[in-house]
């Protein structure tokens, strides 16, 4: 059971990964609430179990071909953790954003 307050609602487009970085990307868009740098990305494996990752940083980015505005949520992490992430192949869905979570 999920007992933490969502903040807002993420709209996960695709993700992405920079290794040389050691950077996580999700692109997408907010879809209610709020979202800010330092809060928690809640990752869902099923309806009982789920993880959080940190938002490192948020960016406002545009795609020339599209008009809307999308929301970059940049995630950081050790290659083990860049690697996992990768594998979820995150994408074409929704996700909770909280203040609580574990790094």
């Amino acid at each position: 059971m999920n007992t933490k307050i969502r903040q807002g609602q993420f709209e996960v487009i695709d993700s992405f990964a920079i290794r040389r970085r050691n950077e996580f990307y999700l692109i997408g868009q907010l879809k209610d609430g709020t979202v800010q740098e330092k809060w928690f990305v809640n990752i869902p494996f099923n309806e009982s179990l789920s993880m959080t990752v940190r938002i490192n940083a948020i960016e406002d980015i545009e795609i020339s071909s599209e008009e809307n505005k999308y929301k970059l949520l940049i995630v950081s992490g050790d290659t083990e953790t860049i690697d996992f992430l990768v594998g979820l192949k995150i994408g074409s869905e929704f996700l909770d954003i909280t203040i609580e979570g574990k790094d």
